[in-house]
């Protein structure tokens, strides 16, 4: 084989190799942005419920998250993003089924006799309810604090 036949071999070769490096397209900054706001925010929700998570995938470090969805691909990030907020929902309606037994038990150790689907005895109950609204902290935080200050009352 010619010195010029395996230069334009090894041309080639290299070509096929940077390809998939070329081919795969980086995430968008502003994309990028949001991706590390939002990794972030669950990082935050991961401590404050103590969901245990841990890895890069849980990291405060909001331009690590940044950095890395750069060098990623937008599909790719996109992924994690919403195995991040798999992971969180399933410990947030854990978090607020287990909020709701304590006080489902408190409401029976006082005698106080509150009835409903917020008194519930049914853990799986308050935990799919939870599910069900994707979990909507807000409404979360309503029923914990409603069932609260009805046991403060009693």
């Amino acid at each position: 084989m010619s010195r010029r036949h395996a230069l334009v071999l090894s041309l080639i070769v290299a070509a096929g190799l940077l390809a998939p490096i070329t081919s795969t397209r980086a995430a968008d900054p502003a994309f990028c942005d949001g991706y590390a706001n939002e990794a972030k925010e669950k990082a935050k929700l991961n401590n404050k419920l103590n969901c245990g998570f841990q890895g890069p995938r849980w990291s405060n470090d909001v331009n690590g998250h940044r950095i890395w969805c750069l060098i990623a691909d937008q599909n790719t990030a996109q992924a994690e993003t919403n195995n991040r907020a798999l992971d969180i929902e399933k410990c947030t309606c854990q978090w607020y089924a287990n909020k709701a037994m304590d006080q489902v038990a408190a409401n029976k150790a006082k005698n106080c006799g509150f009835t409903g689907l917020r008194w519930l005895d049914n853990k799986q109950a308050h935990y799919d309810w939870c599910a069900k609204i994707k979990p909507g902290l807000d409404a979360m935080m309503s029923e914990v604090k409603a069932r609260k200050a009805q046991l403060k009352g009693c």
